[in-house]
């Protein structure tokens, strides 16, 4: 049997294991940490479930069919997830523009559908696109927080062409497991075992066997390390990739009738609160708690705002719950994640190392969110495309 490697036991490794499993590989999977899952965890707590990062597929007939194939149950949004929200003028508005700004947005929607203005032009950051496009009010107030909650990064240095080619097309439903997003990975690692494919845990690879087709479905970094060797000048470029860096805070509270329900509020920039965003659990899914959960999400936003320690930490987000809620209110509990290199600036560095994807090896595959597409639906694309190039 011809054997294959996987280096990265993340929701890529995972999945480029199962396909090369399925194209006749005998598969050994090395995975630097103790365990499987990489960003995706869940935590089981005495107030609700925490999810360490993503909290939701986007719903479509590759995840209908992974969660088949793993018999994993699954639950979709709440009613009351439709609403979302943006803070401006101190308060969370469903629609934040005025009516000036909604008059300008859609006269430039109408003269971009008219002449086909759409499309990105080249060299073009995504705060440039939603100038020229949507009008300024739309971009601060609308595009900015959206690319901001999606993306861990300010429009400005995102390239437009990189994020219109990742965007997924279609609708936008969610679906999760039942028990929350780690139970993926965890059956999915035992299904695999079962399937017969090794894995070599608290295994850190320095170098890859160029005789053995390889999937690497690690972060950037470790992938230009590993490359080094066999291919110097896409290492160079995977190397220049910015990473950003990204904490996650879920904390319970005991609910008011005052709290604002619905999917979560994203904040722009300048508006007086520090976190990005926060997403509010309990009103997205059921089974997540019988309390008010609440995960807010911080980016560095030019401030090193993810260098603070866990107190500093904790106490901005109490004084940015209060410019939300208008109350302070003490949290039942507090469980923090850190990411120190969570998601790629996807900016003209992707889209240089996307000319170049070619220039790889036959015998490698690369797996990963700095490719150019985000989200963990995405990444289940990517893995199967990286064990096809190699069976």
């Amino acid at each position: 049997m011809k054997c294959a490697h996987v280096i990265g036991a993340g929701l890529s490794g995972l999945a480029s294991a199962w396909h090369l499993a399925d194209r006749g590989f005998s598969v050994t999977v090395f995975e630097a940490a103790a365990a499987p899952g990489g960003l995706i965890r869940t935590h089981r707590t005495e107030h609700g479930i925490v999810e360490t990062a993503a909290n939701a597929f986007v719903r479509d007939a590759r995840v209908e069919a992974w969660l088949s194939r793993l018999e994993l149950a699954s639950v979709s949004p709440r009613r009351e997830s439709k609403r979302r929200y943006i803070f401006r003028e101190r308060k969370p508005r469903r629609w934040p523009l005025t009516v000036g700004e909604s008059i300008v947005l859609t006269a430039r929607l109408t003269r971009a559908a008219i002449t086909r203005g759409f499309a990105a032009r080249p060299g073009e950051s995504m705060a440039a696109w939603g100038t020229r496009v949507l009008g300024p009010g739309a971009t601060e107030y609308l595009l900015q927080p959206a690319m901001q909650g999606i993306y861990a990064a300010p429009a400005r240095d995102l390239s437009a062409a990189v994020i219109f080619n990742g965007r997924s097309r279609g609708r936008r439903e969610m679906v999760a497991p039942v028990d929350g997003m780690g139970a993926f990975p965890t059956r999915l690692h035992q299904r695999l075992v079962a399937r017969g494919v090794r894995f070599e845990f608290n295994s850190v690879m320095t170098a890859v066997d160029a005789r053995v087709p390889t999937v690497i479905a690690t972060d950037a970094a470790t992938a230009s390390m590993l490359i080094g060797a066999v291919s110097p000048a896409l290492a160079s470029l995977i190397g220049r990739i910015r990473v950003s860096p990204l904490i996650t805070v879920t904390a319970f509270f005991e609910p008011d009738e005052h709290d604002t329900h619905g999917f979560g509020v994203l904040f722009p920039a300048g508006c007086g609160i520090s976190s990005m965003g926060v997403l509010f659990n309990a009103d997205i899914f059921d089974s997540r708690s019988q309390l008010r959960s609440e995960t807010w999400i911080v980016g560095d936003r030019g401030r090193s705002l993810t260098s603070k320690n866990d107190d500093e930490l904790q106490a901005m987000l109490l004084v940015d719950r209060q410019a939300l809620c208008g109350r302070s209110q003490t949290p039942l509990s507090i469980h923090i994640s850190r990411w120190p290199r969570a998601i790629p600036v996807y900016d003209g560095g992707v889209a240089e190392l996307q000319r170049h994807l070619n220039t790889l090896p036959p015998n490698l595959a690369l797996a990963g969110n700095y490719l150019g597409t985000i989200g963990v639906s995405s990444l289940l694309a990517v893995a199967e495309r990286a064990a096809a190039r190699l069976g």
